[in-house]
């Protein structure tokens, strides 16, 4: 029973959506566990119930009689929880999530500090590391994630760019010769962060991306390190600009070919597929996406 409930609450959003496309998005879930779904509740009823064409999708006789039943069901459910939700719609429970360092000193603590505050009765806990996470092992419900995302199966969404300079100490600057060109910066000293490929790319004035290879000269495990060592003079580093924004205004620190930007790295806030606490996690992801 519980199966054919899921089912015809998918169908009755299919059709609401018009395609099950619209209505994978819609619900959270692929296009063909949609598909699936349907299928399996066409088999099990023993009928078609909806006709299927490259342009739209149109019910059947049976599928119409069925459409008003599950409409129904699917819009009961919907207010039941809302008024559960109305009674007291304060968030509960526990909630983990992580965040590499770099972010600690941006504005997203300060996003997450007002989360905070307003779910008092919600148990939150932050964890600030540049290890790679892993949410299941971890037990990490959301994870803020900077850089390409490999493959997986778990759910993300974009929430902004991390914007980088390249900078150096003046004295540093003063034996080389002032660099016209990405190319030349192959065979400067460079301070690594541990997890990122011994590579920058940068963006031309006209759109050209220019990748860089190197040998760094240290490698440390936080862009915090990072910036410390090229404080003291060790070589180039591109951290976020906000880290070196007050660096650079006291002249601590120097920008590098102003007319080429360091490629800025895509923020992502994951989470997996089955949420432990599914109303806080979405709750947090909200708030960030519109905060932020």
């Amino acid at each position: 029973m519980i199966d054919e409930i899921r089912a015809l609450a998918i169908f009755a959003e299919t059709i609401r959506q018009g395609s099950f496309r619209g209505a994978a998005r819609k619900l959270g879930l692929s296009p063909s566990s949609v598909s699936y779904n349907i299928a399996e509740l066409e088999k099990r009823l023993g009928t078609a119930l909806i006709y299927r064409s490259t342009r739209k999708l149109v019910l059947t006789a049976d599928g119409e009689r069925l459409f008003d039943h599950a409409a129904n069901m699917s819009e009961a459910a919907d207010k039941a929880l809302q008024c559960l939700l109305r009674s007291d719609g304060s968030l509960r429970g526990s909630l983990c999530v992580s965040a590499t360092t770099v972010l600690m000193d941006g504005p997203l603590t300060a996003v997450l500090g007002e989360f905070a505050k307003a779910h008092p009765d919600l148990s939150l806990c932050i964890r600030y590391s540049d290890q790679r996470t892993d949410l299941l092992a971890d037990g990490v419900d959301v994870v803020f994630r900077a850089g390409m995302l490999e493959d997986s199966s778990l759910k993300s969404r974009r929430i902004g760019m991390i914007e980088r300079k390249l900078v150096c100490t003046p004295a540093y600057l003063q034996s080389r010769n002032v660099p016209l060109h990405p190319d030349t910066l192959s065979d400067w000293d460079w301070i690594q962060l541990e997890m990122m490929p011994h590579m920058r790319t940068f963006l031309s004035p006209e759109g050209e991306r220019i990748a860089v290879g190197y040998d760094p000269v240290l490698t440390v495990n936080s862009v915090q390190a990072m910036v410390r060592f090229c404080l003291q003079g060790f070589g180039l580093c591109t951290p976020p600009d906000f880290l070196v924004e007050e660096a650079l205004a006291k002249g601590e620190l120097v920008a590098l070919l102003p007319d080429y930007e360091a490629e800025a790295m895509p923020l992502y806030l994951v989470w997996p597929e089955a949420e432990v606490n599914l109303r806080a996690t979405r709750a947090l992801i909200d708030f960030v996406v519109e905060r932020l």
